[in-house]
């Protein structure tokens, strides 16, 4: 089965987040991405919200209970991705935020011609879902694994995603994976540089474990979505 790969994250959590501090001058004067990054589009900064997107694909959005550093596509090897560092970096010129949780963030397509059959017949019992005058025609789906001081949300929906260069749409299972580590000590920027330090397992775990166990998918056939 074609797996496109859709996006990766790393999302922290905190009860005091600024917005208003997230700016392209801030980013580049402060060291966190590159100085020659060009920007996508202008950026968006105000008090509620602020987003920062460049052409590479790597964007910043803060709110006030939440910093998200997202790569899309992300490289073919995900654990590759820039995403972790620059995290880092960000959260480092902010030790004073009282961080609280984070997250490391997957999305997948599935590509498949009936992502309704293929979730009810990998996951469910007909007799258990069907009656003479019920018929089960779609699902989607929700698991929670305890992983390694995390919690791995992971949840699949019939769908379709659209490319990035154009206007078609790949069909598919949408597979979101969302490992979450909550941060209970005194020191939390060294928490979160310690959840982040597991960002390659998470990678690793995702694609060895959860894609080929959960889903039954041998010989992954991986492109980018693009």
């Amino acid at each position: 089965m074609e797996i496109r790969r859709v996006n990766i994250s790393v999302v922290v959590l905190a009860r005091d987040h600024n917005p208003t501090i997230l700016h392209p001058s801030f980013l580049s004067s402060q060291g966190i991405v590159p100085t020659d990054w060009e920007l996508a589009e202008p950026p968006l900064c105000t008090p509620p919200m602020s987003i920062v997107k460049y052409k590479n694909g790597i964007e910043f959005t803060v709110q006030s209970n939440r910093l998200q550093v997202l790569q899309s596509p992300p490289p073919l090897q995900l654990h590759d991705s820039v995403v972790p560092q620059l995290v880092e970096k960000y959260i480092e010129k902010l030790p004073h935020v009282r961080y609280t949780a984070v997250g490391i963030n997957m999305a997948i397509v599935l590509v498949h011609p009936e992502p309704e059959k293929f979730l009810i017949e990998r996951f469910l019992a007909f007799e258990h879902c069907n009656f003479d005058d019920l018929r089960l025609k779609a699902v989607g789906l929700r698991f929670t694994y305890p992983v390694d001081k995390a919690i791995l949300n992971l949840s699949c929906d019939p769908g379709k995603v659209e490319l990035r260069k154009s206007a078609d749409q790949i069909l598919g299972v949408i597979v979101n994976a969302n490992y979450h580590h909550e941060l209970v000590g005194h020191n939390a920027v060294e928490e979160v540089k310690e959840a982040i330090s597991t960002f390659g397992d998470r990678c690793a775990h995702f694609e060895d474990i959860v894609i080929t166990k959960v889903f039954g998918i041998e010989g992954k056939n991986e492109h980018h979505l693009s």
